[in-house]
């Protein structure tokens, strides 16, 4: 089978890759032959590794049957598939090669073929990494048409979460300090910035400043139900934080109804019982999240109830929720997990268990949470120690 010598060397690279170790003995290819069997079931004969590494003189071709072995052995089901994903990378690079003598901007190019590619962390984040470069150059049409690359990403969003998650923690805060209405308009409406940016990155304590601004766009701009319980939920609190009962009784009135994902009901349910209250014996149900989705819809509960005193409520949730008992699964559920047993420490502080609180505190005081839990981590915090001087 008729092999370019390129790909041959970038196969190689494949090889030693999976296998952990470079060949450049005899010894090392009847190691490898050994590897290879052992993974495959296949056999390849050590002096065909040596020939395929180059070890010893070899002009001929490779059997498809040996190419397609050494495929399987990297994670490929024949060596046509290998070969047309290699063939791809030639292509991207004459591609990029040709738009670069041109003079042309190649960032969206390139990130429409990662993303066709394979949507992975690494193609994400590197299109959050341009956009940020955009960004700074105020290049407004570029950062549309890299937003506009990642909509495949925004049909799959729930399948991709956590990748969604980090690329709106490292985009998200630069375009809450953008202030450029048309654009942001632009962005709402022409690419999917809202689910992949302002709907990931929520800044509750940010609500007075340009962030809310562009929830309030938002609301303006989207119909989706969905959005508008977000937004609607988000004006709500920042109302309600502010002292603006009627105005947050507004807001709370505009959400739609529906199911919604974990984290907005839980802000729904909160609200609800903090503007119009819950009977005891209700509250159960009514503060009810779906199976293995405990921590994120108690993510926005347990600031507001520490903002507004309801230790006895909080804790009650947290026992019967068994919210300190879970187990993280990533970043995001450990940074829940870890400004719940902040809210423990004011707990403790509210019962006047002061040595049990600050013990909690000192625990947890080189914990680093994300930007947007810091403001409302600050809040428990102060709230805990504002009872130390009680």
């Amino acid at each position: 089978m008729y092999i370019t010598q390129a790909n041959i060397h970038t196969c190689r690279n494949e090889i030693t890759k999976t296998w952990g170790r470079s060949i450049q003995t005899q010894q090392d290819c009847v190691a490898l032959a050994q590897a290879i069997f052992e993974k495959t079931n296949k056999k390849v004969a050590s002096h065909t590794l040596r020939r395929f590494f180059g070890l010893v003189a070899f002009d001929g071709q490779f059997r498809k049957s040996t190419l397609d072995t050494l495929a399987n052995f990297v994670g490929y089901p024949s060596s046509d598939e290998l070969l047309d994903r290699l063939k791809n990378e030639e292509d991207l690079v004459e591609l990029l090669m040709r738009l670069q003598v041109h003079n042309i901007a190649i960032d969206e190019y390139y990130i429409n073929r990662l993303i066709e590619r394979d949507i992975s962390m690494e193609a994400v984040m590197m299109a959050g990494h341009l956009i940020n470069i955009r960004l700074e150059q105020n290049d407004q049409e570029r950062i549309i048409r890299l937003f506009q690359a990642l909509e495949p990403v925004n049909k799959g969003r729930h399948k991709y979460y956590a990748i969604i998650s980090v690329f709106a923690h490292y985009v998200a805060p630069k375009f809450h300090e953008v202030q450029d209405k048309a654009f942001i308009n632009r962005l709402m409406l022409e690419t999917p910035f809202i689910n992949l940016a302002l709907s990931f990155y929520v800044p509750i304590m940010e609500l007075n400043g340009e962030y809310g601004n562009h929830v309030e766009m938002m609301l303006n701009i989207s119909t989706n139900d969905e959005h508008q319980g977000f937004g609607h939920s988000l004006l709500a609190t920042r109302a309600l934080l502010n002292g603006n009962r009627q105005l947050a009784i507004e807001h709370f009135n505009k959400i739609p109804n529906g199911t919604y994902f974990s984290i907005l009901e839980g802000r729904i349910a909160v609200l609800d019982y903090l503007l119009h209250g819950v009977n005891e014996e209700e509250i159960g149900d009514h503060f009810s999240p779906p199976v293995n989705h405990e921590i994120f819809f108690f993510k926005p509960v347990t600031p507001l109830l520490v903002a507004f005193g309801k230790h006895e409520l909080l804790e009650r949730l947290m026992h019967e929720n068994k919210l300190l008992e879970i187990t993280s699964q990533h970043w995001m559920e450990e940074s829940v997990k870890k400004q719940t047993e902040l809210a423990m420490a004011w707990i403790f502080a509210k019962h006047g268990k002061i040595t049990e609180s600050k013990a909690a505190l000192e625990a947890l005081k080189d914990t680093t949470f994300p930007n947007d839990y810091q403001g409302t981590s600050q809040l428990i915090i102060a709230a805990t120690e504002a009872l130390f001087q009680a």
